[in-house]
């Protein structure tokens, strides 16, 4: 549902472009070149919303869709998505009929539940397709170097099971100094040939991220998986010393945070403000007060260090943010009255703060600032 801001009985949201979804998703086909686009959309679509999310790419023809669990896959099929879904992070502990009724596809890291998809494949008489991971240096999920080829002997023995896809996850596209990516591309290509070896040929073969993708990476794959290009975000280049960065198409950040201000105040100086006393006023101030806290993702360490846009102007954070409500100091910004508009999140006139500037201020990653903004905060989708 899309209600007029004005009629929102809180005034805290967020807006998402859809016509900047579509324009970065272009983008990304344009830099995968030949290669199909899988768009990842885990975490509700990195906190933008899975299912408005995915309508909007499956509309613009993307060619695969990839989540995290059988719960975020099967959110999808419910909303009428069509297009092929990847569990990224494979089945876990869910029914494996689930992968038959809904036409989902998991990775898998090792033999331990290939009997049991056989299984289930045998007793509904329709075969499960899968992708097969490979640890090649992260270090988390898939299947060790060295076990590829005891995987396949086995897989080959089965009956019911079609192996589609080969990928692997990478550690730090984003660094052009390391030697890591470059090292797990020599270990992909191992794997590869070990899988081929073997008269396997999977239809997918993936490797590159956002960050491979931003960085023109070549691997030998025919898919590439996208997350954050999509939104608008990367994490930073790390280029060497008097090397330029590469030259990508420009981005637009898909997602605005916003809120009004709902209260004002004018406070003497020496005045504290907020629990604990975590700020006193060193001059008379005129101080706003916006119904947003960290229960909705502004976090809380972002308390007297953190900004908002007040008409097109920053204005600090002071005090300690609450569960729903925080405070901004906009003495310096003349005019600010009850039922401005607030943005903590996107751009205003020729100011903006991004997910990147309050990652770095928070010593983490944007990705996390996106997904952290709570449920309770509607998502209103715009042209």
């Amino acid at each position: 549902m899309n209600p007029p801001t004005d009629k929102l009985l809180r005034p805290t949201w967020v807006e998402i472009s859809l016509s900047k979804l579509r324009r970065n998703f272009q983008r990304v086909r344009e830099l995968a070149g030949k290669r199909k686009v899988m768009a990842v959309i885990k975490a509700d679509a990195y906190g933008h919303g899975a299912v408005p999310v995915a309508k909007c790419l499956a509309d613009c023809h993307v060619d695969w869709f990839g989540v995290a669990t059988v719960e975020e896959a099967l959110e999808l099929r419910a909303a009428g998505i069509q297009q092929p879904v990847l569990l990224l992070g494979g089945l876990y502990m869910s029914d494996p009929a689930h992968l038959i009724e809904y036409r989902l596809t998991p990775s898998i890291s090792s033999t331990t539940r290939l009997d049991t998809y056989a299984e289930c494949a045998r007793h509904y008489g329709r075969p499960i397709e899968f992708h097969l991971k490979v640890d090649t240096g992260l270090g988390r999920l898939g299947l060790p170097l060295d076990r590829v080829a005891a995987f396949v002997n086995h897989y080959r023995e089965l009956e019911g099971l079609q192996m589609r896809g080969l990928f692997t996850h990478l550690a730090s596209a984003e660094d052009l100094v390391a030697s890591q990516t470059d090292e797990q591309g020599e270990r992909f290509a191992v794997a590869l040939a070990q899988v081929q070896g073997l008269q396997v040929e999977p239809e997918w073969i993936h490797v590159s991220n956002s960050a491979a993708l931003m960085t023109g990476r070549k691997f030998p794959e025919n898919l590439v998986r996208v997350g954050a290009l999509l939104y608008g975000y990367c994490l930073p280049l790390i280029v060497p010393p008097g090397q330029e960065l590469p030259r990508v198409p420009e981005l637009d950040p898909v997602l605005t945070f916003k809120s009004r201000i709902v209260y004002m105040k004018d406070v003497a100086s020496g005045r504290p403000l907020g629990y604990g006393a975590a700020f006193h006023t060193r001059r008379p101030s005129r101080i706003a007060t916006v119904p947003v806290g960290y229960a909705d993702g502004l976090n809380h360490a972002l308390s007297n260090r953190g900004y908002a846009l007040v008409r097109g102007r920053r204005a600090r954070i002071v005090g300690s943010i609450s569960m729903d409500l925080s405070l901004l100091d906009v003495t310096d910004i003349p005019g600010t009255d009850i039922g401005d508009e607030i943005i903590l999140i996107g751009e205003a006139e020729s100011s903006s703060i991004t997910a990147v500037e309050i990652a770095k201020l928070l010593d983490t990653v944007p990705y996390e600032v996106l997904c952290s903004i709570g449920k309770r905060v509607p998502r209103i989708y715009v042209e």
